[in-house]
């Protein structure tokens, strides 16, 4: 009885491994589409590709960590002008969304940035001023810390984001 026993196992080890290869010959060779008739290419717990899910992944996750980045600064830049303003504290609340916007397009700059294009800056704005320099250097520190590729910018480019930062700051201060 033990050796039948052991016969079958054996056979069933046999025709599993088989088929396993038979498998895993279809799997990979099946034609893949999802029911919309776009191109899968990639597959939960495969390997070594990148495909269109990944990069709607990808900026999607993008898009949500800069939105934190944003919030996060627009708090702060709002924590320091409650404290250093002395108006209404509802005004303060009501500049959130301004702030906010503000922060938004300095962002937008800051990847225009990166792919070398220019930043414009406004003609006519207001010098910088001791009231302006505290607020600049946090937006600025908080820019560095975030997007260490400004660090291999070009000297000329960095001058301009800062100009444009003093521009922002005398925006946010008015």
């Amino acid at each position: 009885m033990e050796i039948l026993f052991g016969i079958v196992v054996l056979v069933l080890l046999v025709w599993g491994l088989a088929n396993r290869k038979k498998a895993k010959k279809e799997w990979i060779q099946e034609e893949r589409y999802e029911e919309s008739g776009a191109w899968i290419d990639k597959r939960s717990g495969e390997r070594g590709t990148y495909g269109s899910l990944d990069e709607e992944m990808e900026a999607n996750r993008k898009y949500i960590s800069q939105q934190g980045k944003v919030n996060e600064l627009s708090r702060a830049i709002q924590a320091h002008l409650g404290e250093h303003q002395h108006g209404n504290s509802n005004d303060i609340q009501g500049q959130y969304e301004a702030i906010k916007s503000e922060i938004q397009t300095l962002f937008r700059h800051i990847e225009a940035l990166k792919k070398g294009q220019d930043i414009p800056l406004r003609e006519n704005e207001a010098p910088e001023d001791a009231s302006i320099a505290p607020l600049k250097k946090q937006i600025l520190d908080f820019a560095f810390q975030e997007f260490p590729e400004l660090l291999d910018l070009e000297i000329t480019q960095i001058k301009r984001l800062d100009a444009y930062c003093v521009q922002l700051c005398s925006r946010m201060l008015r």
